[in-house]
């Protein structure tokens, strides 16, 4: 299964896309034995790989132990990415897909999105505020659109699994005003989908952002 959009429909027609996902090059932002991260450019704008070389039982066993949802492949991020997209939860912008194999141990997968330029984590940007508080109209507005958030996507089915500030990402630029006001949520290769709202991953969330009290 292969889906692409442009610039990858044009400049890939043609081609076998697991071939060209192998010579892409750029920063590498994590590689591990069966998954790659890296930014590169491609027709003038900034992209992210991600690209999964199956995986190993020591893996799946590993995570499983650590009570973590293993990684399988690149469809979760993808499938997830469209579902927030449509119920209006900002997030990443997927422009390429491919999947081949069944066999989770040797399935091969890649995904492509684009990079959410000028941003920066909210991590990053309330790292200072126990010695240099925000003002305090600022610190709750951006509480509320990231509750709004995470209350929408499991309104969705969506748990992230993965669910830190350092996954939110604040767009710049941003002065404190609410109409500038843009959170996007990345990293969702770890997340479930579920029909019921589940209270156990929702105190984990809530403890996760406990710090921006």
């Amino acid at each position: 299964m292969v889906e692409l959009k442009e610039p990858f429909a044009t400049l890939w027609r043609g081609k076998d896309p697991f071939e060209e996902v192998k010579t892409l090059q750029g920063e590498v932002f994590r590689e591990l034995e069966t998954r790659r991260t890296l930014r590169f450019e491609m027709a003038g704008k900034s992209y992210f790989l991600k690209w999964h070389r199956g995986t190993t039982l020591k893996e799946i066993i590993k995570n499983l132990l650590s009570l973590r949802m293993p990684v399988l492949g690149a469809d979760r991020e993808w499938n997830a990415i469209h579902r927030l997209r449509d119920v209006g939860v900002d997030t990443m912008y997927g422009v390429a897909f491919g999947e081949k194999g069944i066999n989770p141990l040797t399935r091969t997968s890649f995904i492509i999105t684009e990079d959410l330029t000028p941003t920066i984590s909210l991590e990053d940007y309330c790292a200072d505020w126990a010695t240099n508080p925000p003002d305090v109209r600022v610190k709750r507005m951006l509480i509320k659109r990231v509750a709004t958030m995470v209350r929408d996507m499991h309104a969705a089915g969506i748990n992230h699994r993965d669910c830190y500030i350092c996954h939110f990402l604040l767009h710049l630029p941003f002065s404190g005003k609410e109409e500038e006001l843009k959170i996007s949520v990345i990293d969702l290769h770890r997340r479930s989908f579920a029909r019921a709202f589940h209270v156990v991953g929702a105190i984990k969330i809530l403890l996760d952002f406990i710090f921006l009290r």
